[in-house]
């Protein structure tokens, strides 16, 4: 069976898929960005729809909530009665946001959340589904950052109170002690902060206090990325940014965002955007 990835190229939206558009069956795939999927609470279909993960089937039922993170190979096997709601979104909006990545090692490992078990969990998490749902539909003004704020609500109440939601194999390994996480989640913020410079990861390892070889596995398991995905994801952000200013010449953008040759800018720019800083300059110019 063939592997493939799937370009969604979000930035900071969250891509809905309704109902009547999610599909029956969806081959073997995997991309960059998150997916929750939504059984809605009210919605009974003849037969339970059926997704795998990783190898790993799932069936739901009214009201589960099922999460698919970046890079997990997933299809759908069959949404017959097309029950499900997809929402996607960029996973760089959590490690933007540095309140998340303790989360992120917990998070990964959960996968279905069942509401015959979480009932009030899943309550309080479906009015920010519905929410997202709505605004979509309407596209009022700010529908987009008033979808994100919602997003954000729905992970921030993830994070807070579905700790009785993971089971045994989802709890944080003893290597990740408060303590590394607190180190990493300063590692993380180090590197947002200068990613413009000439970043190592045996500097930034020595300055967190772990060895190399530690440090790039903490990383690893915390983040979902390595040091070098990280610090590129960094540099494309503050780089987007510059492109914004139609002053600044994207050779000299490619250097103030840390990259050391305008050919590197461009293909490291579109392996993440999917698109040249030139397209996505002449995108920003229209929005």
């Amino acid at each position: 069976m063939e592997n493939i990835q799937e370009i969604l190229n979000l930035d900071f939206d969250v891509n809905v898929i309704p109902m009547e558009n999610y599909p029956q069956n969806y081959p073997v795939h995997w991309h960059k960005e998150i997916e929750i999927i939504y059984y809605p609470i009210n919605s009974i279909a003849d037969e339970a729809p059926r997704t795998e993960i990783s190898g790993k089937e799932y069936r739901l039922n009214p009201g589960d909530i099922l999460l698919v993170w970046q890079g997990e190979l997933h299809r759908t096997i069959k949404n017959a009665d097309k029950k499900l709601i997809g929402y996607q979104f960029d996973s760089a909006l959590l490690q933007s946001l540095n309140d998340f990545i303790p989360y992120i090692p917990k998070l990964r490992k959960l996968h279905l959340l069942k509401y015959s078990e979480h009932t009030e969990i899943i309550k309080n998490l479906s009015r920010y589904l519905e929410k997202i749902n709505k605004l979509d539909k309407d596209q009022d003004a700010f529908y987009r950052v008033n979808k994100i704020i919602n997003l954000l609500e729905f992970m921030t109440v993830l994070c807070k109170e579905a700790d009785t939601a993971y089971d045994k194999t989802a709890q944080t390994p003893d290597s990740l002690n408060s303590e590394a996480l607190y180190k990493i989640h300063k590692s993380c913020v180090y590197i947002t902060k200068n990613c413009s410079q000439d970043l190592s990861l045996n500097n930034v390892a020595s300055m967190a206090g772990f060895s190399p070889n530690y440090f790039s596995r903490m990383f690893k398991e915390t983040t979902g990325y390595n040091f070098v995905e990280y610090l590129m994801i960094e540099r494309v952000r503050k780089a987007q940014r510059y492109l914004g200013d139609d002053s600044i010449p994207i050779t000299e953008v490619a250097y103030l965002s840390g990259f050391k040759s305008i050919s590197t800018f461009n293909r490291v720019f579109h392996q993440i955007k999917n698109c040249s800083p030139s397209q996505f300059r002449k995108y920003m110019a229209t929005v």
